[in-house]
């Protein structure tokens, strides 16, 4: 007979639960959260099992790896999916959360997830390390705004490159305001310092990749775009058709449809939120910066006109993320213009 199990990941420990094919409860405890310590209850219990499932999470890929090592057929699912058979629950203990995950296992009604290559992993904590560097000098430079501001102090509209000399042209005459924001702006350059050296390490990563290198070839995309795309994707393999990286990455509208109702909705935003926020970002600056014209800027100039620009970057984003993922499975290089694409076929 074959049993199917459930695990309900907290930092500390995990509890599983295991049932029949008739969903029927025929084992439950609870253990380190530890892959050894996993493999070893389930082990033990000498159930065939067919399917082990955990809810993604932050410790999940780490779990994935150590259970598939071992041996185990681990699931990772798809969070969404998980929590609305969680929801239907009326009581929510760990112990109830690993019933149902051992539920969707037997019925086969979830999601898998895709668990990203090590590499991509430490790629993207580079970045996520460089962002959260940057958000926090952000931070500063509001707080010290706000500070001076209630002295009557307005620092105004300045770079970032001079934000630290203005502050101190009008602070020079008060040692008090001294003392509490000259502390703020030695962190604050520390961290400009710090984010630099990321995107530094970012900008020689990206130009000893081919994948990256073929990626910036298209306008508006420079390397974080293309880094964060390519850490984002993973494996080009996964996506049968080139169209389907836009629904991955939440850039194609929601659809509601009951009874007589039928309309199409926002975009879903679902999927990588950081990979779709730079692909806006590189919409952005082929629509607006890019001189040279290209087929993909008119297509998006075409939309603006009968619809709005927002809506155009959207559907430019939402292209472009297409054009990469076709750029990555072909190892092509960007076409500018249509008459090169026929003559390259």
């Amino acid at each position: 007979m074959n049993y199917f199990a459930g695990l309900d990941v907290s930092l500390k420990r995990t509890a599983i639960c295991i049932v029949d094919r008739d969903g029927n409860i025929v084992r439950e405890g609870v253990t380190d959260t530890e892959p050894e310590a996993l493999i070893s209850w389930l082990r033990n219990t000498r159930f065939a099992l067919q399917r082990v499932g955990l809810e993604a999470g932050q410790c999940s890929s780490w779990l994935y790896k150590g259970l598939s090592e071992g041996g185990l057929p681990v699931i990772c699912v798809e969070t969404r999916h998980a929590k609305s058979v969680m929801q239907a629950q009326t009581v929510k203990t760990d112990r109830n959360d690993a019933r149902a995950l051992a539920q969707m296992m037997r019925t086969g009604w979830f999601k898998a997830v895709h668990i990203k290559s090590e590499d991509s992993q430490k790629l993207r904590a580079l970045m996520g390390s460089r962002r959260c560097l940057l958000d926090k000098q952000r931070d500063l430079n509001n707080h010290i705004r706000a500070a001076l501001r209630t002295f009557g102090f307005k620092v105004g509209l300045i770079g970032q490159s001079r934000f630290e000399e203005r502050v101190r042209e009008l602070i020079v005459a008060d040692g008090e305001l001294q003392a509490l924001v000259v502390p703020l702006l030695e962190a604050r350059r520390m961290l400009g310092e710090q984010a630099h050296v990321l995107t530094r390490l970012i900008g020689r990563l990206v130009r000893s990749d081919a994948i990256c290198r073929r990626f910036m070839t298209v306008p508006g995309v420079g390397p974080l775009t293309a880094l964060a795309f390519k850490t984002t994707i993973d494996n080009p393999g996964r996506f049968r058709k080139s169209r389907h990286v836009g629904v991955h990455l939440g850039l194609t509208p929601g659809k509601y449809a009951s009874g007589e109702v039928d309309y199409n909705g926002r975009i879903t935003r679902c999927g990588d939120a950081f990979a779709r926020e730079h692909l806006f970002e590189a919409a952005h600056s082929l629509m607006v910066n890019t001189r040279r014209w290209c087929s993909l800027k008119a297509w998006g100039i075409r939309i603006a006109k009968r619809s709005s620009m927002k809506n155009a970057l959207v559907a430019v984003a939402r292209k472009i993320s297409v054009i990469l993922h076709r750029m990555w499975c072909d190892g092509s290089d960007f076409r500018w213009e249509r008459s090169e694409a026929a003559a390259a076929a």
